[in-house]
């Protein structure tokens, strides 16, 4: 409305959007906004491991989003940084899954895609996680080869490479594996005051850029989706992974879910 009127008022001025100006100044997170995050990324794993342990078969998928989300505000947490993705068995293979209300049955695996906002910024971790507290053979061998394909994503940050970089980095594992085709995403977007925030995938990546490393694989005829997201902060020397503490090894998951 006020724009409009400037515009009839001043036909001669040319006026311009200024996101463009603003977004820059997003992309690159300063030492404040980067503590925070990492907090809201510690408030999030915090909230998935005292919720792994609990999972088994029988829970409705909102008790599991449920205890997740009092995770978050107990900690200190504002609200959720979007609508929380809690899948069981064949919803595991849809990626924005958020009706939540599927019973986990025996042998299934349950992802969850969850992320708590603090102070305005917000974290974005998915684990996946067998509903009984052990990896079938089958989910094992898919979930290790996601696995390998973070690290290489991992691997593959530093200044001066490109969201794309990261991409190629992770699908060539899993393309590799023989699962292209069940790499239906992309691996990597950036965040901040948005989950999904400003930024272009084909710029340079330079030291206080954060984004997320997530790649997976979404098996429908075998109601297998494994996902595995982390966030990471580019460094002079590559990246550091902030979400490192919450478990993403299959072993730890199992160890977990034990209550070891």
């Amino acid at each position: 409305m006020i724009l409009r009127r400037i515009r009839e008022r001043n036909p001669h001025l040319r006026t311009l959007p200024l996101s463009r100006l603003i977004d820059s100044l997003r992309v690159v997170k300063d030492s404040t906004e980067i503590a925070t995050i990492q907090k809201a990324t510690d408030i999030t794993g915090q909230a998935l491991v005292e919720t792994i342990r609990r999972i088994k078969p029988g829970m409705n998928e909102y008790e599991v989003e449920a205890l997740i989300e009092y995770g978050f505000h107990s900690r200190g947490s504002q609200r959720r940084g979007f609508p929380s993705i809690v899948g069981s068995g064949p919803n595991t293979t849809v990626l924005h899954y958020n009706a939540n209300r599927r019973v986990i049955a025996p042998g299934e695996l349950v992802l969850m895609d969850v992320g708590a906002e603090l102070d305005y910024y917000c974290a974005d971790i998915t684990r996946t996680v067998p509903a009984d507290g052990r990896f079938t053979t089958r989910q094992l061998e898919i979930y290790n080869i996601v696995l390998a394909a973070s690290r290489a994503a991992f691997e593959a940050v530093k200044p001066g490479v490109t969201l794309r970089d990261v991409h190629k980095a992770a699908s060539d594992v899993i393309e590799k594996a023989g699962y292209g085709k069940y790499f239906i995403h992309y691996t990597s977007h950036y965040m901040g005051m948005d989950v999904h925030d400003v930024g272009d995938r084909d710029q340079r990546l330079v030291p206080g850029m954060v984004f997320t490393v997530e790649p997976g694989i979404y098996i429908p005829e075998e109601k297998i989706g494994i996902r595995i997201e982390d966030d990471v902060l580019v460094t002079a020397e590559g990246c550091r992974v902030l979400s490192e503490s919450i478990p993403r090894r299959a072993d730890e998951i199992e160890k977990l879910m034990r209550g070891k």
